[in-house]
């Protein structure tokens, strides 16, 4: 009797993510670094990489010596990852830590920053140098503590994040390119949800970024060195002064930082366009902390967000990919192609809402429209 083994989850993701999103080629040099509690899914991405053919370095940032050395630094000055390490690599990943995060909600914003980044701007520069392609992968965010903090199974949120980190680059494009098509030549667009969401907002006039797992040479043009894993996402920008409506999201905002860590039903309330009132259901705390210290610009709404990832439901941190969402992004939109220069940002998403471009059906709860002149198109999911 022949027994098939089943390949471990970790194995097919490094298959996935240094083959499809990647594209790692023999002789290559590879670069993966973790922190202690994602070793497991470190080890299978190096494994892959020999198995390809490529050469393979394994950089650990052990967790308690990065705690003592935070304790004993006299200038509270964050260790970050080498740009060394950027300009002797071809491909690039990093499993985000540390586990004991909430042991970091003591540090100021530039210091928390500092940590959650890892990759200062010597290590961006070496990246841009050596034309690196890097995925960040989420799987390492689903750890116990934080489930706990988030009130979510552990096990289920990183199964959603496998599931949703196996999807495909290419089926992610062809999802994204549906909406795209569509977005790139409307100029309103209006939201609307039976919780009371009625807002219009006109797009600028600037291409839609789509994240679609991969890293490609336009994506290194344009500035655009690193992917999150899972992805799925069309963001397009919004030109300042137009916003008018309300906005109530139905989604939760996951923080693990912030203090409450979850936010319910943000309701924002936007006139010529600017933010002029705002509302929470729950944990708004946060919100306005972030709020008033966010200086010039975080009033405006930056960019509208779709999601496309079929994959993902309500997994925490990762709302904005899941398929059929729209997400508001209020504050700095530069990244995006946008004009407002704010470091201030704040995400929020809807489900199941009705949108329209310049007065034509474009998405109902979540399903792509059909155009009217094309008489094949029978209604497609954005999945």
């Amino acid at each position: 009797m022949t027994r098939t083994l089943r390949s471990r989850p970790e194995d097919r993701l490094a298959r996935v993510v240094l083959d499809q999103c990647l594209g790692v080629r023999r002789g290559e040099t590879v670069t993966v670094e973790t922190w202690n509690h994602t070793l497991p899914w470190a080890r299978a991405f190096v494994l892959e990489a020999l198995r390809r053919g490529c050469e393979p370095t394994l950089v650990v940032e052990d967790e308690e010596a990065f705690f003592r050395s935070l304790a004993q630094s006299a200038s509270r000055t964050v260790p970050s990852a080498p740009a060394a390490l950027a300009e002797a690599s071809d491909a690039y990943v990093y499993f985000p830590g540390p586990e004991q995060f909430p042991r970091l909600l003591g540090l100021s914003t530039e210091e928390l920053e500092a940590v959650v980044g890892r990759h200062g701007p010597g290590w961006w520069r070496a990246a841009r140098r050596a034309g690196l392609r890097a995925a960040r992968l989420a799987v390492a965010g689903a750890t116990p503590t934080a489930a706990a903090r988030f009130g979510v199974d552990p096990d289920a949120w990183q199964r959603e994040l496998v599931q949703g980190s196996l999807v495909s680059p290419d089926r992610l494009a062809r999802s994204a390119g549906r909406l795209v098509r569509r977005l790139h030549r409307a100029h309103q667009v209006r939201v609307r949800h039976p919780n009371g969401t009625d807002i219009t907002f006109e797009l600028l006039r600037a291409p839609p970024v789509i994240e679609d797992g991969r890293v490609d040479r336009a994506d290194r043009r344009a500035g655009r060195l690193w992917t999150q894993i899972p992805t799925g996402v069309v963001a397009v920008p919004l030109a300042p002064g137009v916003a008018e409506g309300v906005w109530e999201s139905n989604r939760e905002t996951y923080d693990r930082f912030s203090d409450p860590p979850v936010a319910h039903g943000a309701r924002f309330t936007f006139h010529r366009g600017r933010l002029t009132e705002y509302s929470f259901t729950q944990g708004g705390a946060a919100f306005d902390r972030a709020y008033l210290r966010g200086g010039r610009g975080r009033e405006l709404p930056g960019a509208l967000t779709f999601g496309v990832n079929p994959a993902i439901s309500r997994a925490p941190e990762v709302g904005e990919i899941a398929a059929g969402t729209v997400g508001l992004l209020l504050g700095g939109n530069r990244s995006l192609g946008g004009r407002n220069p704010s470091r201030f940002a704040y995400l929020t998403t809807l489900g199941d809402a009705k949108v329209d471009l310049d007065g034509e059906p474009f998405l109902e709860e979540g399903t792509l429209v059909p155009r009217a002149r094309d008489s094949k198109s029978t209604g497609a999911s954005v999945e």
